[in-house]
């Protein structure tokens, strides 16, 4: 297929942006510094044999930036785990030879709260050359949590399927696309990023505008509109992606997306129109149909892989690289090089001594690539197995909770900054650590993220590492999940061993808005109930009861737990409303007394500016379009009310499940620590 380039920058915009996309319109965002996924290397040889010593000598090698030389990658994304809609998309993607990952929620994750084990259908996608990748556990609107609920929620749902399927997961998509929303966009992208490396992802598979002011440590797969959208938006799409040099330099792939859900009540289109995509997909030529495993290994070797030393004797040159390892990269995609400056016919052989090289079907007279494997001992684990530790136990051995190790037996357990794995063997052959990798929330630092032990233990192994707080605040509310990562050889076998445990953090205090306010609502929908709500505010503000329009009477309530959102998870600079993710939320009422030890001013931060409605003191402020606005707090007690008006989601709406709520120092623009929140 050739594609007509055309000129089409208001679509451009709009893709990049994100606004096809489920009805969110979110721009370009900027991000804080994130930290390397990781580091680790090793070094290979390359001997190429030419027929004469002129060869030798213009000859030259390169690692080229996608498999076997082509143009783009090609595969789909496929998010959500609580239907079986799934497996026929699996079975129309296998008729055209895609590949695709199915971004899943934890195995027995349900909308419903319903008894459900999603497995037996997540062993069927797998087939077709398909992967798994990470959705978080509960399908959250993840910024809406605090950082160490959003370490759970990726982390979890990472380990449970490692362990499922005994396949490794790498690639993660955002829930409800949820990436950088207001007020605080780019400082809550920032911390899920640094996250998800923490939890063991290094690729992502969301819509490329979200990132473009980013430095992005991870690999990015790039989506194209969504099942909801016209195949001609998803056409044009695809073109822009196949064709702008820009998107191939940054991001080679196109990814079909974004639920599977054709033939279902929930997409009105049916699987004739699944079809009409794949089949554009799979004309498409020079491209590489793969999940998006492979495309994050392979971009990852591109990027990090460099050639050390090029040594020439006569018709040999030997080149020398340093490239990621295999347990870093978590599947076995080769990478692909060129040799440039000669023809076919004047190389002889290429060879590595510890590893498979195989040379490209795709060769021509003037083109040479081969395609280089990972040595012998670089091996991935063949089981995979998860020991919890929920309550933090510390005895020296804690029970084989996996039927993959029978005779293995491990604990990790945290006692103030001291992390430590326990584990044993019950078996008369030593087991050769490989390497152990901690994984701790991003309230930790920890010196040496990634200790490659190698090393053979007879029956036992302990080990443990330093933790240390940093200095960023407010990264330590409620519970605390810590993960060990233990890649070993036992019995002539490759294993991983997920070793998890967990314990309190710190609970809010009264200086966070969490549980400060008092609500009234839902408030039924009705013409000016909102301006009524906004008299109310200012004139009898402390009343019990609050009589709205039409004579209907609202008592105000405290510690108010509406819907399903656990509140212990919640980022405590949130005060709950609806508590939940549903499209549509009512109108409600929020109000405290907040008292401060001086006369200051304070710049108020809230969620959804344009629409919500801020009283202090009995004055309506209304905060400007970058959601502050300069107050007034005055020594003692201070009244606020937030009128929260109900909305349907929308473009540029977050379902208003919650409303953020900061007084902030406007030189730093720190929440104020030394004030207090009360319920009234």
């Amino acid at each position: 297929m050739t594609f007509q380039t055309k000129e089409t920058p208001l679509f451009r915009r709009l893709i990049k942006s994100g606004v096809l996309c489920l009805g969110l319109l979110v721009g370009p965002i900027a991000c804080g510094e994130s930290p390397q996924p990781f580091a680790d290397s090793y070094v290979q040889q390359i001997k190429i044999r030419f027929v004469d010593t002129e060869s030798a000598k213009q000859a030259n090698v390169k690692p080229l930036p996608l498999f076997d030389g082509h143009h783009r990658a090609v595969s789909c994304r496929w998010d959500d785990n609580w239907t079986s809609d799934n497996l026929g998309a699996r079975t129309e993607m296998e008729a055209f030879g895609i590949r695709g990952t199915w971004y899943l929620n934890g195995r027995t994750f349900s909308p419903e709260n319903k008894p459900a084990d999603y497995l037996p259908v997540a062993q069927k996608l797998l087939s077709g050359g398909n992967s798994i990748g990470g959705h978080s556990e509960t399908h959250p609107f993840i910024t809406y949590f605090h950082s160490n609920r959003t370490f759970a929620e990726m982390s979890n749902v990472r380990i449970a399927w490692e362990a499922a399927l005994d396949r490794p997961v790498i690639s993660y998509a955002y829930s409800f696309v949820d990436l950088a929303p207001p007020p605080e966009g780019n400082v809550v992208l920032d911390r899920t990023l640094r996250t998800l490396s923490r939890a063991g992802y290094y690729h992502i598979a969301e819509f490329v505008g979200f990132f473009d002011k980013v430095d992005l440590p991870h690999e990015l797969s790039p989506i194209m509109p969504p099942e909801n959208q016209t195949f001609e938006q998803f056409e044009q799409a695809v073109q822009w992606a196949y064709d702008d040099p820009e998107v191939g330099d940054r991001s080679p792939m196109i990814s079909n997306s974004m639920h599977a859900w054709y033939g279902t009540q929930r997409l009105h289109y049916d699987y004739s129109e699944l079809r009409k995509r794949l089949k554009f997909l799979a004309d498409l030529k020079d491209v590489w149909h793969c999940n998006q495993n492979q495309y994050a290994a392979y971009r990852r070797q591109y990027r990090k892989t460099s050639i050390e030393q090029v040594s020439r004797n006569k018709k040999q040159i030997v080149v020398q690289i340093r490239r990621p390892r295999l347990l870093d990269l978590n599947d076995t995609t080769p990478l692909t090089f060129e040799v440039i400056g000669v023809d076919a016919s004047d190389i002889e052989s290429i060879d590595v001594s510890d590893a498979t090289v195989t040379r490209s079907s795709n060769d021509d007279r003037t083109r040479v690539m081969f395609h280089l494997g990972h040595p012998n001992d670089e091996t991935l684990p063949e089981k995979i197995a998860h020991i919890a530790n929920p309550s933090n136990q510390r005895d020296r051995q804690g029970p084989s909770e996996d039927n993959d190790f029978p005779s293995l037996r491990g604990r990790l357990a945290i006692d103030g900054n001291t992390l430590k794995i326990r584990m044993s063997w019950d078996q008369d052959e030593p087991v050769r650590i490989n390497r152990i990798r901690w994984r701790v929330p991003i309230a930790y630092r920890v010196v040496t993220e990634t200790q490659r032990a190698d090393q053979t233990v007879p029956q036992s192994l302990i080990a443990q590492v330093q933790l240390r707080p940093t200095d960023a605040s407010d990264l330590s509310w409620g519970n605390e999940h810590f993960a060990a990562e233990i890649d070993f050889e036992s019995e002539g076998q490759c294993g991983r061993v997920h070793l998890t445990c967990q314990r309190s953090g710190e609970s809010p205090d009264e200086s966070l808005p969490l549980n400060g306010f008092a609500i009234l609502g839902p408030v039924p929908a009705q013409a000016n109930s909102e301006e009524e709500l906004i008299r109310l505010a200012q004139q009898n503000f402390a009343a019990e009861r609050w009589e709205i329009l039409d004579s209907q009477s609202l008592s105000w309530r405290t510690n108010a737990r509406d819907g399903y959102i656990n509140q212990e998870w919640m980022n405590p600079e949130y005060v709950r409303t609806t508590g939940t993710w549903d499209a549509e939320s009512p109108t409600y009422a929020l109000r405290t007394v907040v008292t401060s030890p001086d006369d200051r001013q304070a710049d108020l931060v809230v969620s959804h500016p344009s629409i919500t409605t801020v009283v202090i003191n009995g004055e309506v402020i209304e905060p400007s379009h970058n959601h502050s606005a300069r107050v007034t707090l005055k020594s003692g007690e201070n009244t606020i009310a937030i009128v929260y008006p109900g909305c349907r989601l929308n473009v540029g709406t977050q379902r208003l499940s919650a409303c953020f709520f900061r007084l902030a120092d406007p030189a730093t623009g720190e929440r104020f620590r030394d004030i207090k929140y009360a319920a009234n």
